[in-house]
């Protein structure tokens, strides 16, 4: 797969795939507990971050949204 450019429509779509993910949860974080903020926090920083320059990830990882059931089990 060639590297995505910063004209790319790919890198496009994952610059605003992850503004609105911020922007999301700078909206919400004050409705939202410590744990379940910690763990959004992390997966827009660390994951979607992440995905948004590596071309090879078809989607951003959600391994750590599933974390947010378990928080919500105990």
């Amino acid at each position: 797969m060639p590297p995505i450019g910063k004209a790319d429509p790919e890198m496009s779509y994952r610059r605003g795939y992850e503004h609105g993910a911020v922007e999301t949860f700078r909206a919400v974080k004050r409705f939202l507990d410590p744990a379940t903020r910690e763990v959004l926090r992390a997966w827009i920083q660390e994951d979607v971050h992440g995905w948004r320059y590596k071309a090879m990830l078809g989607g951003p990882p959600i391994w750590r949204l599933n974390m947010l059931s378990d928080l919500k089990s105990h």
